[in-house]
C-alpha cells in the first residue's frame, strides 16, 4: 500500500462511491477497501475483507479518517451475523489509532411512535433488522471510537439501486411500466438525497475534536423534509419527461402471502410499518445537525434533478 491516505473507505457501494466521489473532490487522498478491490479512479484501491479484522486493520493503517460504508445481504439473520463482526473490527483498530470513523444510520432503530424523529429519538425498533441496528448502535457507544453514526431516512439519488425509490421505482418509471409500491403512498416519508449524506459522513469526520479522546455521536443527514411517495413519483417523472406510471400499491396482507414463499418479500413486509404511518424525521433537528457540520439539504428539485440525469446515462448506456 502507498502512504498514509488522507481517507479511508470501506465500501464502494452507492454511499461509498459518492463518499469516495466527495473526498477526490476535496483534493484528498482516498483509499477504498473493498473484497473484489474496486473503487473509482484516482483513489488507492485494495483488496480486503472487513470480517477478517486484521485485513482491515491493515487496510486502515493510520489513516485520520475512516467512512464505513459497507453492509450485508438484505436479511435480517445475515445483518445480526454479519454486520456487529463487520463494525467491531473497524472499531477496535480505530480506538486504537485515535482516527475519526464515520458510518452511516438509518431509521430502523428507532420507535415508530417518535416520528417525526430527531438523533435523541428514543430506540424501540420493532423488526428484527431495527434490533440489528440498535445493537449496533450500543456497540458504538462503548467501543472507545471516535465514531459518527450519521442518521439517514430511505436512499434517494444518483447511484442508489437497492432502495424504495432506487431501481423498483426508476425502472418502470422511465420505461412506462407499473410501479408497485409498499402501503400508503399518500402518508409523508422521510428519504434522504445520499450526496447529502456522503457530505456529512466527510464532514463529521472532518469537525471530530483532534485530541483522540474517545465517544459516540450520533447526528441527523441534512434533510430537505418528507415527501410522499406519490409527490416524489410525479415530481420525478416531470423532471424526466415522462407519464408518471401508474401505482399499484402492495398491502401488508399481499407482502405477507407472498413472503411465504419469496424471503426477500418477507423482509420488506417486515418493515412495512414505515409506509403505513408518517414516518419523518424533523425538518428543525436535521437543520440544525446539519448547521454543526457546516451544511445544507440539497433542495428537492435539485435532488430530484439529479437523480433524473444519472438514470438517464444509465439506461442509455445499458440500452
Amino acid at each position: 500500500m502507498s502512504t498514509t491516505p488522507d481517507a479511508v473507505v470501506l465500501g464502494h457501494g452507492p454511499v461509498g462511491a459518492t463518499i469516495a466521489a466527495h473526498l477526490l473532490d476535496q483534493g484528498r487522498t482516498v483509499r477504498v477497501v473493498t473484497r473484489s478491490g474496486s473503487g473509482p479512479e484516482g483513489a488507492e484501491r485494495v483488496r480486503a475483507d472487513v470480517l477478517d479484522h486484521d485485513a482491515v486493520a491493515r487496510a486502515i493503517g493510520d489513516a485520520p479518517a475512516v467512512h464505513m460504508a459497507f453492509h450485508a445481504p438484505y436479511d435480517a439473520r445475515t445483518w445480526s451475523r454479519m454486520l456487529p463482526t463487520m463494525e467491531a473490527g473497524v472499531l477496535a483498530h480505530t480506538a486504537r489509532t485515535g482516527a475519526a470513523v464515520a458510518t452511516a444510520e438509518s431509521l430502523y432503530a428507532f420507535d415508530p411512535a417518535a416520528s417525526p424523529f430527531t438523533a435523541a429519538s428514543p430506540l424501540r425498533p420493532p423488526s428484527r433488522k431495527g434490533a440489528v441496528r440498535r445493537t449496533l448502535l450500543a456497540a458504538r457507544d462503548v467501543s472507545g471510537a471516535r465514531v459518527t453514526s450519521v442518521v439517514a431516512g430511505d436512499f434517494v439519488g444518483p447511484r442508489v439501486l437497492m432502495s424504495h425509490a432506487g431501481e423498483r421505482m426508476m425502472l418502470p418509471l422511465l420505461r412506462g411500466g407499473t410501479f408497485r409500491p409498499v402501503g400508503d403512498v399518500d402518508l409523508p416519508h422521510a428519504f434522504t438525497h445520499v450526496p447529502d449524506l456522503a457530505a456529512a459522513m466527510v464532514a463529521a469526520t472532518q469537525s471530530v475534536r483532534g485530541d483522540g479522546e474517545g465517544g459516540h455521536r450520533v447526528v441527523l443527514a441534512p434533510h430537505a423534509g418528507s415527501i410522499t411517495m406519490r409527490d416524489l413519483v410525479a415530481r420525478v417523472a416531470a423532471a424526466a419527461g415522462v407519464t408518471a406510471p401508474r401505482l399499484a400499491p402492495m398491502s401488508q396482507r399481499l407482502l405477507s402471502a407472498v413472503g411465504l414463499v419469496t424471503p426477500s418479500v418477507r423482509e420488506i413486509a417486515e418493515v412495512t410499518y414505515q409506509f403505513t404511518q408518517a414516518f419523518e424525521i424533523d425538518v428543525d433537528a436535521a437543520t440544525a445537525d446539519a448547521r454543526t457540520l457546516g451544511l445544507t439539504a440539497t433542495p428537492w428539485s435539485t435532488a430530484i434533478a439529479e437523480t433524473v440525469a444519472w438514470w438517464q446515462a444509465r439506461t442509455a448506456v445499458a440500452a
